[in-house]
């Protein structure tokens, strides 16, 4: 009877020290998160907290005016661009708990869904026209800022930019 118990236990421990091991690797590492690369991010962009960066919605972080904002202050360039095909352009970046923005990533697809390469160059641009968007507010929740991640979609018809989402 000893001998079951002290089983029961041990097999009782080592699942509750795996599931301690699991949530703690759900925690710790989230699927997305964009972790600093040297050879492609800036630098000088810090974060607050580097363990703790949330999703936009859940921090309601923003741009001043809205999406309405964003288009109207990237008009000029999304006017100016032309590309060879339809498709997304996705970037996703952070903003700090000082509403600086950096780390982007993007990501281009086709209209088909199907990963797409735009040209590089004009990525470029369109990348440069949201670094100097300055009107980013960081996530706030219960009186606390945070860091978090915020997504920029561009939709492109027939070569031209029609939409910011």
């Amino acid at each position: 009877m000893k001998s079951k118990l002290n089983l029961f236990l041990l097999i009782s421990f080592l699942i509750a020290l795996t599931l301690t091991i699991w949530l703690n690797y759900q925690v710790t590492n989230r699927i997305g998160d964009l972790a600093f690369n040297k050879e492609i991010d800036n630098s000088t962009f810090k974060v607050c907290d580097e363990e703790r960066i949330t999703q936009y919605y859940a921090t309601n972080s923003n741009y001043q005016g809205g999406k309405k904002a964003i288009k109207k202050e990237l008009k000029k360039t999304t006017e100016q661009l032309t590309f060879k095909n339809s498709g997304f352009v996705t970037f996703r970046f952070i903003i700090n708990c000082k509403g600086k923005i950096g780390r982007f990533r993007v990501k281009t697809i086709d209209s088909e869904l199907i990963e797409n390469n735009f040209e590089i160059q004009k990525i470029k641009t369109l990348q440069t026209s949201i670094e100097n968007l300055t009107k980013w507010n960081a996530g706030t929740w219960k009186d606390k800022t945070f860091d978090s991640y915020y997504v920029l979609n561009f939709k492109i018809e027939q070569g031209k930019i029609t939409d910011i989402f």
